[in-house]
């Protein structure tokens, strides 16, 4: 039998991170459709360092490339493609220290064949790219160049879809990488992380299938083993990728599914039907799986969803299988049984799962994911709260009469008929004393006197000043009174909660007190004593006081979206029987904030002038004198609420190359 030629190609690691090429070599003979094999550019590393004046991100290349470059905003970005190249190792994270203007620096396989740089910068700087044939130099004209350098590998993966988003002019788009549903996921087969296997350059022209299958356990140096249903022909041509992920592709588009033994490592593959078939009689083992980060009890309902189920169409749940132990579920007209079960241990915070061994790695994998270290976020919030009033009161008030004939009130008057003589030792009147003192107003209908003029019932409510004259008018006494009262009050409120909290979870703080607040039911009564009925009484809680509850997420690009409640709020009792009556401002908003920045979530001014004037009719409105026959008052209440919040993430969580940041 006549085989095609496979011709693949890999890069090995060489100390200090430098790649050499290894060229393709011959595993069988050729055929018709092999495709000849060149040498891709690979970048070997990245440095920022600094230079006179500013700073340079240098990118080392093995052989010339072609660059094309662009800016973006909001944050300002540098993205530089290097087309026609390959990353050359594990890619590893930047520090996020600020150079020269840098801020962050990320470098990604954005395509087969491209190579993305991302720097962010913390402002708009000039910037000019130069390339030679051996490196690729940005010099970036932002601050000083007086820091420290930094040399590594490239950094994250570029996930910000304004990035991924470039101009068609600028950048080609990033072919989409083929999913795999596995019954069992090892690592080096998951699809969600970068692969970090040799790469591979293949090309097949209705190559037989297990032909190929054994072409990449020889490129890979590992153990696979074929199903009896693994038939058919490939037709495909692979440019530069990791081997799992070609090999992936290859059995997704032939129905193949790929399953590795956690113990010996032998990769199997087969139709995905005979796959399910060996699953269904394997037996269930049971394996502890502790828990860190998350409680083990909230992971339960996730991870049982994850585990084998066995269905069939139509008939009762009985006929899914006998030995399921989970509940029955149905999914249009199939019934599905669960074969395992998880459970909890919250004492040692375990999670104790039960499931067939093919698929036990897989589960382990994904409460791995699950089990990481959340990020805390501490969130300081100001709340401040100003109250000044102003008041203004003067007038002038008169009280007109004699004993017997008076109409005002604010001069007492004595009623002469219970007059009584006062006598001296020797018993002489010297006078006349006592008397009760006249309530209401008095008026002699006889005579032709003056009776009185007055506007003596309106007098000011705790003066400052108060002045008092009488002057005898004829038969009359004249009486006058002025008022005048100033009063300014300044209420000045500042209050600084602060909180730290994880991510995505409520935390709320409190200085204040809980009024209880009785309400009666006249509907329903209750017996009381002797018998007698009385309505029921529910006593409820009220809480007053500086309050803030705030649930923060933290977002991929490090900015904070919370969602805040902040009250400042009091209780005074109210004149009726309706109880209290509460005072609040308070604010509830949901915003997107940069880490360290503040933010004003609220803001409120209240101003109210009340003016009022009374007095004698016309003369109360004569200019100048007016104030002489009245009495005016002002008032003026200014009230200003703001409030203001600044969360810091005071860690990042996992780190960005384990899941488990462990």
């Amino acid at each position: 039998m006549k085989l095609p030629l496979i011709t693949l190609a890999a890069f090995a690691i060489a100390p200090g991170h430098s790649l050499t090429p290894v060229w393709p070599q011959p595993l069988v003979a050729c055929s018709a459709g092999c495709a000849p094999i060149t040498a891709t550019p690979t970048v070997t590393g990245v440095s920022v360092v600094p230079t006179s004046g500013h700073a340079d991100v240098v990118i080392g290349v093995e052989s010339p490339v072609t660059l094309q470059d662009f800016t973006l905003d909001a944050p300002y970005r540098v993205v530089v493609d290097i087309k026609g190249a390959s990353l050359a190792g594990t890619p590893s994270a930047y520090d996020r220290v600020a150079r020269g203007g840098i801020t962050d620096v990320q470098v990604s396989q954005f395509s087969s064949n491209v190579v993305r740089v991302v720097l962010q910068l913390d402002r708009e700087h000039p910037y000019i790219v130069r390339h030679d044939s051996n490196e690729v130099r940005i010099a970036v004209g932002g601050d000083a160049g007086n820091f420290a350098s930094w040399t590594g590998l490239t950094g994250r993966d570029v996930s910000d879809a304004s990035v991924q988003a470039a101009p068609a002019a600028s950048a080609s788009t990033a072919p989409s990488r083929p999913s795999m549903t596995l019954v069992s996921q090892p690592s080096y087969l998951q699809a969600e992380q970068p692969s970090t296997q040799p790469r591979i350059t293949v090309t097949y022209q209705d190559a037989d299938i297990r032909d190929v299958i054994a072409a990449f356990a020889t490129f890979a140096g590992r153990t696979i083993v074929t199903g009896r249903d693994v038939t058919g022909t490939v037709t495909a041509e692979i440019r530069n990728q990791p081997w799992d992920v070609a090999l992936r592709a290859i059995l997704q588009g032939q129905g193949l599914a790929a399953t590795e033994d956690p113990v010996s490592g032998i990769i199997t593959v087969d139709s995905y039907a005979n796959v399910q078939s060996r699953q269904a009689f394997e037996p269930l083992v049971t394996q502890l799986i502790p828990i860190n980060y998350a409680k083990a009890d909230s992971l339960v309902p996730v991870v049982t969803k994850l585990l084998a189920k066995d269905c069939v169409t139509g008939g009762p749940a009985s006929a899914a299988g006998a030995s399921g132990s989970g509940a029955a579920t149905s999914f249009g007209n199939q019934t599905c049984i669960t074969r395992g079960a998880v459970a909890s241990n919250p004492g040692t915070n375990t999670l104790i799962v039960t499931e067939t061994p093919s698929r036990m790695a897989g589960i382990v994998n994904y409460v791995r994911d699950l089990d990481v270290r959340t990020p805390q976020v501490s969130i300081k919030a100001k709340i401040v709260f100003v109250d000044r009033t102003n008041i203004e009161d003067l007038g002038l008030s008169y009280d007109l009469g004699t004993q017997n004939q008076f109409f005002s009130t604010l001069a007492q008057r004595i009623d002469p008929t219970t007059l009584v003589p006062i006598t001296n030792a020797s018993g002489v009147p010297i006078g006349l004393g006592g008397g009760t003192p006249v309530t209401g107003n008095r008026i002699s209908l006889g005579g032709n006197t003056l009776s009185g003029i007055a506007n003596a019932n309106n007098r000011i409510a705790s003066p400052a000043l108060q002045l008092v004259y009488s002057a005898a008018v004829g038969h009359f006494s004249l009486t006058s009174f002025l008022d005048a009262l100033q009063e300014i009050r300044l209420a000045d409120l500042q209050a600084e909660p602060s909180i730290v909290t994880v991510d995505n979870r409520e935390a709320s703080i409190q200085v204040g007190q809980d009024i209880p607040v009785r309400v009666l039911d006249v509907s329903s009564q209750s017996s009381g004593v002797a018998g007698a009925t009385q309505p029921k009484a529910t006593v409820s809680f009220h809480s007053v006081g500086i309050i803030l509850r705030v649930t923060p997420h933290i977002t991929n690009n490090h900015q904070v979206l919370l969602d805040v409640h902040a009250e400042n709020s009091d209780a005074q009792l109210a004149g009726s029987d309706i109880g209290y009556v509460f005072n609040k401002q308070s604010a509830d908003n949901r915003l997107l904030v940069n880490d360290g920045e503040t933010a004003v979530i609220g803001g409120l001014t209240v101003t109210q002038v009340t003016q009022s004037k009374s007095g004698i009719p016309v003369l109360v409105d004569l200019p100048f004198v007016g104030k002489l026959f009245g009495v005016t008052q002002k008032s003026e209440e200014k009230r200003d609420l703001l409030i203001l919040i600044t969360p810091h993430v005071l860690d990042d969580g996992g780190d960005a190359g384990s899941p488990r940041g462990r």
